[in-house]
């Protein structure tokens, strides 16, 4: 109840400080596409034992796609919108150096396993725009959907977990402009905690946009998060940490 009320009070307060900002703001799509070198860590588990997903796993880094899409707009009542997707595949081939449980499936010492994780990540996120000239500062709310699976593999058997959940957030972005050269430095977090469910998402970045609008981004993202009672999962804490690079475009 008290995550719902500060979400609230963000929510109230972004609205009536941005009512002037959001009315100077010219229409606008932002668009971006890029990678995500991810390196996973942390435990997981489905029932008594926890899992560690490098150790146990041998879970490595990989890379996968990060996108986004955002619209802005005059209307001083209306929120903007913006569109995040993120995608974390990740697979390993490992030997146990000790017995795990995983879903009600037992795997032995010394059994070859097969690792696959797959989740989706994708936000709703709508917006204010407090600040918007050589500083821009935009604050709100999202709503993020969680789809996920992990998979154990041996010869002889197969263990899956999977999960879906909607986490709101509270979210702010930031970024300032270098007068006169088309460079830019900026930060963007989402953070909630709900439910027994929290997350701590956030990035920095460096990047240069072209006069014809296009450009590219280059920054370091980690995303935490501990999750407890989510469908398969009794309990998992995992930290998704890497470096990224992005193209992008607005008009």
């Amino acid at each position: 109840m008290k995550q719902y009320q500060r979400i609230g009070l963000i929510f109230t307060a972004t609205f009536f400080l941005a009512l002037p900002a959001s009315a100077d703001t010219l229409f606008g799509v932002y668009a971006g596409a890029g990678t995500w070198r991810q390196e996973l860590n942390g435990e997981i588990a489905t029932g008594p034992i926890n899992i560690d997903v490098e150790d146990d796993l041998a879970l490595d880094d990989e890379l996968n796609n990060v996108m986004y899409l955002a619209i802005e707009h005059p209307l001083p009542f209306v929120p903007n919108v913006r569109l995040n997707y993120t995608d974390l595949s990740l697979s390993c081939d490992s030997v146990l150096s000790r017995p795990i449980e995983f879903n009600n499936i037992v795997f032995n010492l010394s059994e070859a396993i097969a690792t696959d994780v797959d989740v989706t990540q994708i936000d709703l996120v709508l917006y204010y725009e407090l600040l918007d000239n050589v500083v821009s500062l935009d604050v709100g709310v999202a709503a993020r959907w969680i789809d996920g699976e992990f998979s154990l593999m041996s010869l002889n058997q197969t263990a899956r977990a999977q999960f879906d959940v909607v986490i709101p957030t509270a979210y702010v972005k930031v970024r300032a402009d270098l007068p006169f050269s088309g460079f830019w430095i900026g930060a963007e977090m989402q953070a909630s905690g709900y439910k027994g469910n929290d997350l701590m998402d956030a990035n920095a970045q460096i990047g240069w946009e072209s006069p014809l609008r296009l450009g590219a981004e280059l920054g370091w993202r980690t995303f935490d998060v501990e999750f407890s009672d989510l469908g398969d999962i009794a309990e998992a804490g995992l930290d998704i940490s890497g470096p990224y690079f992005a193209f992008n475009f607005h008009f």
